[in-house]
């Protein structure tokens, strides 16, 4: 038996590394791989699994364009939503090194309809984007779709951009007829005081005051104040600047529907759990559940969701989400759905009917989705 080189091994080590990353040989000049190329090539195998969710285009100096899909929504459209927004994440932000695929236009053109919460998180994750290459984001608006665009200058989206030239608005746009939406409002840890703005611009658009405003406006400013708590821990890499979280909301003027809608871009729920006070009490929980459904991020959301607590133990906290339950049912009709990671967790009462709902997903929403939707009217 031959012995094996210490060179040899190395070698052995960095090709089975390879393979697992799913890079071949032919890949690689020369049949030599630096810490750059492999950069680039573990971007390349990301975009090999995902291009039947993404349509991109690879220009010279491996610049890419990311072209949405017509519709974008977490209901129907889940995987090609979230994959679209990954490929943001993924492929934007700024890098040293030039062999690495970058991201360089976004193009709306194709885009057609896109729901409440879908628009939040794109528009999230492109104003993360924005702060990462320090604000030199620009919209191209003249092909896009009429309604998108209302639905976006509604929005608040364009006042994202300080690198945006004046978009004069006509009234060939028309006016949002059914949906009325509220500008997004962007916070940090510690800004739980700008849930209060949410109440004054739902007010607006509603055009009354809502019944039992308090057990909605009690639930907003918990997931707010959950970010700092949770979100966001040391040793997850994040900077001070990378800590905020969205939150939106719209009305149906047709079906007496109110959305709400809040997202953070941290670690999410189910990565939180095990360091949060409360892990003993899911595990006692997980008695009666099998060993293979314990690390399922819908089992932990749901979980976490029943248990109406949260890690501090704090009296004044640790209900938030159940204030969002109880408003729904008051009402009778509305539901709560949580996305994290690769978890859905949905409570929905239709007519008094409940209805809970945990299912898995494929791909992974990064950062922790809160849609909370109600009817004003019996």
């Amino acid at each position: 038996m031959k012995k094996v080189s210490k060179k040899q091994r190395m070698r052995d080590v960095q090709r089975e590394l390879m393979r697992r990353r799913g890079v071949t040989r032919d890949l690689f000049c020369g049949n030599k791989a630096t810490s750059s190329n492999v950069s680039q090539y573990i971007d390349k195998s990301w975009l090999d699994e995902n291009l039947g969710s993404v349509d991109v285009r690879v220009k010279k100096k491996n610049q890419i364009t990311l072209s949405l899909p017509e519709v974008m929504n977490f209901s129907n459209e889940y995987e090609a939503t979230v994959s679209n927004i990954s490929a943001i994440r993924k492929l934007g932000g700024k890098s040293s090194n030039a062999t690495h695929y970058k991201l360089v236009t976004v193009d709306f053109d194709k885009l057609r309809k896109i729901s409440t919460s879908a628009a939040l998180v794109l528009t999230a994750e492109l104003s993360k984007w924005d702060d990462e290459i320090r604000q030199r984001l620009r919209p191209e608006v003249g092909n896009w779709d009429k309604a998108i665009l209302r639905n976006f200058r509604e929005l608040g989206f364009f006042g994202l951009f300080k690198n945006c030239n004046t978009i004069e608005f006509n009234d060939e746009l028309g006016d949002s007829s059914n949906l009325k939406v509220v500008q997004y409002i962007k916070g940090r840890i510690g800004d739980s005081d700008k849930a209060r703005l949410l109440k004054e611009n739902i007010t607006g658009i509603v055009g009354e005051e809502i019944n039992k405003w308090m057990f909605l406006h009690g639930g907003l400013t918990e997931a707010v104040t959950n970010v700092g708590h949770h979100a966001y821990p040391d040793g997850f890499g994040f900077s001070e600047r990378e800590k905020n979280w969205y939150l939106t909301g719209a009305f149906n003027d047709v079906s007496k529907e109110l959305k709400i809608v809040f997202y953070d871009q941290g670690i999410g729920i189910p990565k939180s759990l095990p360091a949060s006070e409360i892990w003993e009490r899911i595990l006692k929980v997980f008695s009666k559940i099998p060993l293979a459904d314990r690390k399922k991020d819908e089992v932990l959301l749901k979980a976490a969701v029943e248990l109406d607590r949260t890690s501090t133990y704090d009296s004044d906290r640790g209900k938030g989400l159940q204030d969002l339950l109880e408003f729904i049912k008051q009402r009778e009709n509305g539901y709560l759905s949580i996305i994290s990671s690769k978890g859905l967790y949905k409570y929905e009462l239709v007519d008094g009917e409940e209805k809970i709902k945990a299912e898995r997903f494929h791909t992974a929403l990064r950062g922790t989705l809160i849609i909370w939707n109600a009817q004003l009217t019996n």
